[in-house]
């Protein structure tokens, strides 16, 4: 791993990046007991966590995918990126297909929330 914030702010950037990229992954995620972030001066990555020995990546993998493809997705992208470390992967939830954000927004809706005509 590189040195300084900079170079580990740009390394977990790029990482979470890489894992973002995989059509089997939904999105990163950073909760949990023992949370999966990087902390930067001023904003977080979640779902990424870079030590100088491995990386930790936490995941919500994309419905319909085999668990394992969606393992060989991540290790394959994340893996050159990394120097050699192993690659840590936690799948800390599923999105379900009724979760899935819509491909265009719904309309323009009002302040209330409620829909409106055109």
């Amino acid at each position: 791993m590189t040195s300084g914030p900079v170079a580990a702010a740009d390394e977990a950037d790029v990482v979470a990046a890489a894992v973002l990229d995989c059509p089997a992954v939904a999105s990163l995620y950073g909760g949990g007991p023992v949370p999966v972030v990087t902390l930067l001066p001023g904003r977080r990555i979640d779902g990424v966590h870079l030590d100088e020995d491995r990386v930790r990546v936490a995941v919500v993998a994309a419905f319909g995918v085999p668990l394992i493809g969606m393992e060989e997705q991540v290790r394959a992208a994340v893996a050159p990126l990394v120097g050699g470390r192993p690659v840590d992967i936690h799948v800390a939830d599923l999105q379900l297909p009724e979760e899935q954000p819509p491909a265009l927004p719904a309309g323009p809706v009002n302040h209330a929330g409620v829909l409106r005509d055109g």
